[in-house]
């Protein structure tokens, strides 16, 4: 009777349970819905909707164990209507894990009860799972009063946490395809999220879950797949340092703000590749240097070949070129790119290709220049106007090379550390000599374009015309035409370079055309032009010289005149003091000058060339010393 009243009894409780099973759904399904459109929290019904569907769990369980027995159509009915049960508990599952995929994101909006609930879900699932174990172990099937299912939730919520970081560290690979700067910054977050880890979710787990070194190691682990993936692409030269730059700092960061050492980061970042990368990323500088200078250079020099009007002008009215601004724009853009590297080596490396690429850059313009200034000196049908002045603008342009390359050569002296220094500055410098190079084969083609214009005046000096016209004042002249254009349109550096290599080349062609071919020296007439034409010349180089300074140069020609115009005893002497000055003055030459005189008979000559020998050959062998003048370069051809 008791036993028959028991079963009454739970039969009773069971049909009041089924009658209240769908109100009982319903009303936790309308609070799950609530709370799952927010999976982040605050999460206040976790446990409520935990306990609620557990009984209804528990419910479906008993239910079924008890009805093993029962016909097929019965159990099939109740697997039906026990169906809305199993969809729920699915739900809350979805829901449940929406809210670990969060956890980090319900600590930062201060939903940490949420995890606290979170947790306290899972060691109860864990518990019930351990009993379940315990009973199917023990107890037959038959005498089972309820089967539960096995829900390992704490390895699922491990599973949950590992695909949303894959999920998390994938969208920052297809985030870094089309911004690769956005990837340092994206690591930067993951270290902010795992401090955040560290600091206030780790102490609401229980210690066994380890989750701040699971958090860590899965991280790492999909940062690691994600970084080879992206070596295992074509990668830009920029790309490349922001990855070795972005691992630097990853294993800095981790071991300075969260206390994680290198060697529990394994695999390492790049699998040691660092070396390759390095390599590509020169290789990919040499390509792209390459490919700006030939398309600078086609460009610039397209104007200077074509000429089809006059060079740019600077803000001072002085031709230039763009060329120098954009090659160390270029070069110091790399500089840049590569400035933030600990690696001494990598920066020397780029810096050697820079230095490499302007060896080309000035071989290129040294090339064109010789070969223009061959079409000039040929005179050839095809030579366009305005030669002179596209070179002064490439003498200009490749000084502001040598000022660029000065400042770059400070840059590196306080850049970079021994040993890579000393030899950086010494390739700058190498550079810095190149410019010079071309600047000085530019003034000195436009001294031989000047002096080229001179020649006509120059050898017909001493002859005929030169006694009926005034030929040196048509050098002068040209020299003044010149000379004003090119101080207008040339660097001062420049032209006072020009200036004093014009004077002194002049110098040497005036003294040699005391040579020229039917020059006779008609004293006194010869000797009273000749100082007005030098008075002429001094003039006109004291305006961009100092006087003293131009006197001292045209001293050869003073002596000159004055040994030309000297008579008697006072030949010899007037000699000697020419030869005091200048001791290696060719004999032949003066042997010339006494026979072109008018006033002087052979014999006479003779008597003079012979003393002159003989002093010549005595102070030769007293003093093998002797100073070399400029007649070191005069021609006796």
């Amino acid at each position: 009777i008791s036993r028959t009243h028991q079963n009454f009894c739970a039969t009773k409780d069971l049909v009041e349970q089924f009658l209240q099973l769908n109100a009982q759904v319903a009303k936790i399904q309308n609070v799950l819905t609530q709370d799952a459109a927010n999976p982040t929290g605050p999460a206040e019904n976790l446990l409520y909707i935990h306990y609620q569907i557990q009984n209804l769990e528990s419910l479906r369980n008993s239910t079924l164990a008890k009805s093993r027995k029962a016909p097929a159509d019965v159990l099939e009915t109740l697997n039906k209507y026990f169906q809305q049960v199993d969809d729920l508990i699915k739900q809350f599952e979805i829901y449940l894990w929406e809210v670990g995929k969060n956890t980090i994101a319900l600590v930062k909006e201060g939903n940490s009860a949420g995890v606290l609930r979170l947790v306290k879900i899972i060691e109860t699932e864990e518990k019930a799972d351990e009993v379940a174990a315990i009973a199917e172990a023990t107890t037959p099937v038959e005498l089972l009063e309820s089967a539960r299912a096995i829900k390992s939730y704490r390895i699922k919520f491990f599973d949950v946490l590992r695909d949303s970081i894959n999920a998390h560290v994938h969208q920052m690979y297809q985030a870094q395809m089309i911004d690769f700067h956005e990837l340092p910054l994206a690591i930067d977050a993951v270290l902010e999220d795992l401090i955040v880890v560290n600091e206030k979710l780790s102490p609401r787990f229980p210690k066994k879950y380890n989750i701040f070194q699971f958090f860590v190691l899965e991280y790492h682990r999909s940062i690691y797949d994600m970084v080879n993936n992206i070596i295992a692409a074509p990668m830009e030269a920029g790309s490349i340092l922001i990855l070795l730059k972005l691992v630097r700092d990853y294993y800095s960061n981790m071991s300075s703000r969260l206390g994680v050492g290198e060697e529990l980061l394994e695999p390492r970042l790049l699998d040691d590749r660092e070396d390759e990368l390095i390599l590509n990323y020169i290789q990919l500088v040499r390509e792209k240097l390459g490919e700006w200078l030939n398309n600078l250079l086609n460009n610039e020099t397209r104007g200077f070949l074509e000429r089809t009007g006059p060079p740019d002008v600077d803000r001072n009215g002085k031709y230039e070129l763009n060329g120098s601004v954009i090659v160390f724009q270029m070069f110091n853009q790399q500089i840049d790119i590569v400035s933030g590297s600990s690696r001494g080596a990598l920066i020397f490396d780029v810096l050697a290709e820079c230095c490499t690429a302007l060896e080309e850059y000035q071989r290129a313009w040294s090339r064109i220049l010789e070969f223009e200034y061959d079409k000039f000196t040929d005179r050839s049908p095809d030579l366009a106007e305005g030669l002179p002045d596209y070179i002064v603008a490439l003498a200009n342009d490749s000084m502001k090379c040598t000022e660029f390359s000065e400042v770059m050569i400070s840059r590196i002296e306080t850049l970079m550390d021994d040993p890579f220094k000393a030899q950086a500055i010494e390739m700058l410098r190498t550079s810095l000599d190149g410019f010079m190079r071309i600047v000085k084969r530019c003034y000195g083609i436009l001294i031989d374009i000047t002096l080229k214009d001179t020649l006509p005046a120059l050898t017909r000096l001493y002859c005929t015309e030169w006694y009926e016209m005034e030929l040196v004042r048509l050098v002068v002249g040209t020299f003044e035409d010149y000379f004003n254009d090119f101080q207008e349109r040339m660097q001062d550096y420049i032209f006072t370079k020009y200036v004093n290599e014009l004077q002194d080349r002049f110098i040497l062609l005036y003294v040699e055309s005391l040579r020229n071919k039917g020059g006779k020296l008609k004293l006194p007439l010869a000797t009273e032009k000749m100082r007005l034409d030098l008075e002429m010349v001094t003039d006109f180089f004291s305006k961009y010289k100092a006087p003293k300074r131009v006197k001292a140069a045209f001293d050869v020609m003073e002596k000159i005149i004055a040994f030309i115009e000297s008579n008697g005893s006072l030949l010899f002497l007037d000699f000697y003091t020419l030869w005091k000055a200048y001791p290696d003055i060719p004999l032949p030459f003066v042997e010339e000058l006494l026979f072109k005189r008018d006033d002087l008979d052979r014999t006479q000559v003779r008597e003079v060339l012979d003393q002159i020998k003989t002093k010549v050959a005595e102070e030769r062998e007293c003093n093998q010393n002797l100073p070399v003048t400029l007649f070191s370069k005069f021609s006796m051809k």
